[in-house]
């Protein structure tokens, strides 16, 4: 349901080398057929059927669900509507939901999501497809094995607002580190493309002590996913969007006498890899069908990263008052593309 950029779109950029929207996942892995597609404007959706050979198309999708027997629906429409298409999907006998991020729009609506999924027993995994990626779980292995030392600092770097950015930034932020106990926030002076949706300046400390700070940039001058993960035995510098590794390990320094310096070293978590998440994510998700798995990225995932949005922008709202976690309800609405 949606054939706009992660639906279908992406996948014709010409620049694009790997798989990079749910249909082109579904469409490259054996076993699954990709049977119907739904989208309110008819030149999207036709444009989406004709690229990938489907011959079921819906402008309605009650309609889509009422006339196919469908395993797994994917939800990539806006976040607004999540909600509702779960509600249709769960009562119309979809197994498993694959959906966009963020969740939903309001913490109380992704309450929901989960519940309908769980009475059902439907699996509902949320896209923060870095999860999938073999190198983010290497890295969060390494991370957690104590191999950089103790984590001393984390500074993450983003475009594109809190909500539409964030959710991937604060998902990779609790993979790596855990769950997060508080933050603080203020309305970043660089402006988001979305008024709806601003960039958001703040500070997020774990349950395990750790801090990271989030910055962000404006998107009209380039776009940035950086973290920079200080060590005390080296630095790690994840760019390019998570797709490129930079380390630097301590060594003694050759200007000052007495102390150490970082220097450029191999990374310890060889960052050239299959740039294959979507299909690593539609592998999983079928594994999940099978009863074999429970989905890495979880409705409850989805959550958690909702909700500190959320509580970013109540921060941000207070003048930067912290705000802890976990919120049982907020009034802050999400609207996301």
């Amino acid at each position: 349901v949606g054939c706009g950029r992660i639906a279908s779109e992406f996948d014709k950029e010409p620049n694009t080398k790997v798989v990079s929207t749910h249909a082109g996942a579904y469409s490259a892995i054996d076993g699954v057929d990709l049977v119907a597609a739904c989208d309110l404007n008819k030149e999207k959706l036709e444009i989406c059927g004709k690229k990938w050979g489907i011959s079921s198309l819906y402008q309605d999708y009650r309609q889509m669900l009422a006339k196919e027997a469908l395993d797994i629906l994917s939800i990539c429409t806006w976040n607004s509507t999540h909600l509702e298409i779960t509600r249709e999907a769960v009562d119309g006998g979809v197994k498993a939901i694959f959906c966009e991020k963020p969740i939903a729009d309001s913490l109380r609506n992704a309450d929901e999501m989960i519940k309908l999924c769980n009475n059902k027993g439907v699996i509902l995994q949320i896209n923060h497809q870095r999860r999938f990626d073999i190198f983010h779980q290497k890295t969060r292995d390494y991370l957690r094995s104590g191999n950089l030392g103790r984590i001393q600092q984390v500074t993450f770097y983003y475009t594109a607002g809190v909500a539409n950015t964030g959710s991937h930034l604060f998902d990779l932020l609790r993979f790596y580190f855990g769950d997060v106990e508080w933050v603080e926030g203020i309305y970043s002076y660089n402006s988001s493309p979305n008024p709806s949706d601003p960039n958001v300046d703040g500070l997020l400390h774990f349950k395990n002590g750790l801090i990271a700070v989030i910055q962000a940039c404006d998107v009209s001058n380039y776009t940035i996913f950086e973290i920079n993960i200080l060590g005390t035995f080296g630095r790690l510098r994840i760019t390019s969007g998570g797709f490129e590794a930079h380390f630097e390990a301590v060594g003694e320094s050759t200007r000052f006498v007495g102390y150490n310096e970082l220097f450029p070293a191999e990374p310890p978590i060889d960052p050239n890899r299959p740039n294959d998440a979507m299909l690593q994510a539609v592998a999983h998700l079928i594994e999940c069908l099978r009863g074999s798995k429970k989905p890495l990225s979880s409705g409850e995932d989805g959550r958690q990263s909702l909700e500190i949005i959320c509580a970013l922008r109540e921060s941000a709202d207070a003048d930067g008052r912290r705000i802890y976690l976990p919120l049982e309800d907020s009034t802050i609405t999400i609207q996301s593309r």
